[in-house]
């Protein structure tokens, strides 16, 4: 996660930082799933947490692949 923020930061390198975030955020939905799965008989925060998380996950790979593209276009 560093490293893609890093990538991100930097314009040489935004456009390739960007794609890696998008596809860490892919890779990492599944495990985000099985955690709101195993949290489900957790108290309230926890699972709120745990379930909050996964509708996050669209927007993001969304803006990372928008970052990607305008990186691109300059």
């Amino acid at each position: 996660e560093l490293a893609c923020a890093a990538a991100v930061a930097v314009p040489k390198t935004r456009r390739v930082g960007a794609l890696a975030t998008a596809a860490l955020f892919v890779a990492v939905f599944p495990a985000n799933v099985k955690m709101a799965y195993d949290w489900r008989r957790r108290p309230l925060p926890q699972r709120a947490t745990a379930y909050g998380r996964l509708p996050l996950q669209m927007p993001l790979v969304v803006w990372a692949l928008k970052v990607a593209k305008d990186a691109s276009e300059r």
